[in-house]
């Protein structure tokens, strides 16, 4: 569940430079704009390249450019299908509709190591097979896989808790973007991350802040913290303890006028209408809201309908509800069915986990499940406390993860491969046939792993 931050008056408000959205299926033409920070090198030359800022007027996607270039790559997603992309010229097309379906579309400058923009969706009208007008622009269409490209990259969102606060400094900086990709805050205190040049959500839970019972003047309150923080420059903001199933909160919520899921609906909405733009992420429990997911719930699905991020509490370690192979493999799963609607994972390590064995088993899993935008955190590192295992990159994925009868999980890489056995399955020796490199097991040509441990190997 969530965690308080103590009390601060310190801080120094400031106006964020940049962001990063994740696009949600929540209306026709559904978008969201997104800053992200500067960092990657266009090759042959010194110019930071942002990533472009992709926008949709009407079925007409638009972007900024990336450094100096002109030719970019337009990625095409129907929601639920296949990926394709496109190599495109200037900054601006009308891709061909799919009519009766949402495509999610993110575009790039083309090369290999430019970074993706923000994804827009665009919801087409009309039934399957309806003859629609011919797009303005027709590029060549290349196959692409889905779920490779900088999968086997860290993103670390950094829960900036009061540990950290003396490392809130300018000096700090440069540590801070080198090692994190979001921030997640607890305003007043937090407010002085705004200005360090990397997305900064602000924390509340309605539940241990006195919100709850939730009711509409609740919620309007909870919404005046949001917006508040949005004012200050915050990216968007983080909602603890959305758990669905009543008992799961601090036992006073009332049940007399609607079921607690419904006002727990209510908030989130009201959440991403103060800030319709910006980051959401959500915390409830996988076991809890997946259940109803399946069951078609429709409170769940209003809640997913808003989310960008959705957290994995606990990650996958011993408290985390994911003790069975059954429940591990079901656990991917959701991941994918999160993933089908543009939702990123948010997979945080279990303070059970029991050291570095427990930590890489879970950013192992981390590598299994991740489609180049979900994110994962540590037990409270920070500088001169940081597991260099969130430092690989193990470069893109060269497929899908697998499994194994004998209960083995692999993923490889184009410069590594990690391995996970599952709860319940027996220890297992893999050869490498080569020498890599472990965070946990050191130089090695094989590796023994037991139940509920993994290893990230780069070449």
């Amino acid at each position: 569940m969530g965690h308080s931050s103590g009390t601060h008056t310190g801080g120094t408000p400031s106006t964020g430079t940049s962001w990063r959205a994740r696009a949600t299926r929540r209306s026709l033409l559904a978008l969201l704009s997104a800053l992200m920070l500067a960092g990657l090198l266009a090759p042959g030359g010194a110019e930071a390249a942002r990533p472009p800022v992709l926008s949709a007027h009407g079925e007409t996607l638009t972007w900024t450019a990336s450094g100096r270039h002109n030719t970019y790559r337009l990625m095409a997603r129907v929601v639920g299908g296949e990926h394709t992309s496109s190599i495109l010229h200037g900054l601006r097309v009308t891709p061909e509709a799919v009519p009766g379906e949402t495509v999610v579309y993110r575009v790039k400058a083309a090369y290999n190591e430019s970074r993706w923009s923000n994804a827009v969706s665009i919801a087409y009208q009309g039934e399957p097979g309806e003859e629609e007008p011919p797009v303005e622009e027709e590029p060549p269409v290349e196959e692409e896989p889905s779920n490779t490209e900088g999968a086997g990259a860290v993103k670390y969102r950094l829960d900036a808790k009061t540990y950290f606060d003396r490392f809130a400094t300018p000096d700090r900086v440069p540590w801070l973007q080198r090692h994190a990709s979001l921030v997640k805050a607890y305003a007043p205190f937090g407010d002085v991350y705004v200005g360090f040049g990397l997305p900064t959500i602000s924390y509340h839970d309605p539940s241990t802040e006195g919100f709850a019972p939730l009711t509409p003047t609740s919620i309007a309150s909870y919404v005046t913290k949001v917006t508040r923080d949005a004012r200050v420059g915050y990216a968007g903001a983080f909602i603890d303890d959305v758990n669905l199933t009543p008992g799961f909160r601090d036992g006073t919520q009332s049940h007399e006028l609607e079921p607690e899921k419904h006002r727990l609906a209510l908030l989130v909405e009201a959440v991403r209408a103060a800030q319709p733009k910006g980051i959401l992420e959500v915390n409830t429990q996988y076991y809890d809201i997946w259940r109803l997911l399946k069951a078609h719930d429709p409170d769940a699905e209003r809640i997913l309908g808003q989310v960008d991020i959705m957290t994995k509490e606990f990650g996958v370690g011993p408290t985390s509800g994911i003790d069975t192979r059954a429940e591990y493999a079901e656990f991917f799963n959701y991941v994918d069915y999160l993933h089908a609607r543009g939702i990123a994972l948010m997979l945080c390590t279990d303070p059970n986990a029991g050291g570095v064995p427990g930590w890489e088993y879970n950013i192992a899993t981390y590598f299994l499940l991740n489609d180049g935008d979900d994110y994962i955190n540590g037990l409270e590192q920070a500088p001169g406390n940081w597991w260099s295992g969130y430092d690989v990159n193990l470069g893109d994925a060269l497929g899908p993860r697998e499994r194994s009868a004998s209960g083995l999980w692999t993923r490889r890489f184009t410069h590594g491969v990690v391995y996970t056995v599952e709860p319940g399955a027996a220890t297992q020796t893999i050869r490498l046939g080569k020498l890599m490199h472990s965070a946990e097991w050191g130089d090695v040509e094989s590796v023994t792993l037991k139940e509920r441990q993994g290893a990230v190997l780069e070449e």
